[in-house]
């Protein structure tokens, strides 16, 4: 594994995926990717429908194939050298995927958009008995204002074919969880004919409002590919806060800036998946090495 020491050179992570980019700059790409995006059309109305009824949506064919094939190798890459999925978010490919993605969150959450500092990658193995995140609402508090206005949002983007067999994720409905006589707050509380298989090949986007119950499914050793994906959260910021720190959604951080806040993610997830007591200690250097960088 690459040390704290060397984890603050941009071109350690550079030299294990040369088909990514690490720049300090990021102006004119935030206009560039919502061209794209809207190009690739969604229809608002259905999609609003769907997600005020039962919590999520599901996009096809809106993301081109060929930068997030990019990505997968760059995940590839990064595990075969012993190092963490969620490493990507280093890499300039990974924050456009989400700046594309524009003109869809302008239609949820509208044109004051601020990422929140929670994200994440995945690589669910299934020869090492991979699996997603446990059954879980990504916030506890209010995401969302009757059914009316969203606070804030999660999306996730499949960079391989997400299918029961690998993983790939299940939700339920909120049209079901109304119809029960008290909130959902364990797995048990769900009847097993209400839970909803979401298979999802690249190319598409899926989200969901924050306190939707939903997970990711555990996969076979009979599976043929890996799950890989990336997840982002976005709040309207028109509202307080949600996080100490927010991020812009068209200037994402520099280098330095982006390797503390991913080293940041390890410590907060152990809860959610198996994160080895190392690898925390590693990400905790890796902040150490940063601040460090910054106060010389």
């Amino acid at each position: 594994m690459i040390t704290p020491q060397n984890a603050i050179q941009p071109d350690v992570w550079q030299n294990i995926n040369p088909q990514l980019s690490i720049s300090n700059s990021f102006d004119g790409i935030g206009s560039d990717a919502a061209v794209v995006a809207a190009s690739g059309g969604f229809d608002p109305s259905s999609l609003s429908d769907r997600f005020w009824d039962e919590g999520y949506f599901l996009i096809e064919d809106i993301l081109p194939i060929d930068e997030l094939a990019m990505l997968r190798r760059g995940i590839e890459n990064l595990v075969a050298n012993d190092l963490p999925p969620a490493m990507i978010y280093l890499y300039d490919e990974a924050w456009q995927v989400f700046m594309r993605l524009r003109p869809l969150l302008s239609h949820f959450l509208g044109e004051r958009i601020a990422l929140l500092p929670h994200f994440w990658a995945w690589h669910v193995d299934p020869g090492e008995d991979g699996r997603g995140w446990p059954p879980h609402r990504d916030y506890q508090g209010e995401s969302a204002i009757g059914d009316e206005m969203v606070i804030s949002l999660s999306l996730w983007v499949p960079l391989s074919t997400a299918m029961p067999e690998n993983g790939c994720m299940y939700v339920l409905p909120r049209s079901f969880e109304r119809t029960y006589d008290h909130p959902v707050t364990k797995p048990q509380d769900v009847p097993l004919q209400d839970v909803r298989a979401l298979p999802a090949k690249p190319g598409t986007v899926m989200g969901w409002r924050q306190d939707l119950y939903h997970w990711g499914g555990r996969a076979s050793k009979h599976a043929t590919e890996p799950r890989m994906s990336l997840s982002l959260e976005f709040q309207n910021a028109a509202f307080d806060p949600l996080a100490q720190q927010l991020l812009a959604l068209d200037r994402p951080p520099v280098f330095l800036e982006r390797l503390e806040l991913i080293a940041a993610q390890f410590e907060k997830y152990t809860h959610m998946q198996s994160i080895g007591p190392e690898v925390v200690a590693w990400a905790k250097a890796i902040m150490n090495e940063c601040r460090a960088n910054r106060a010389g």
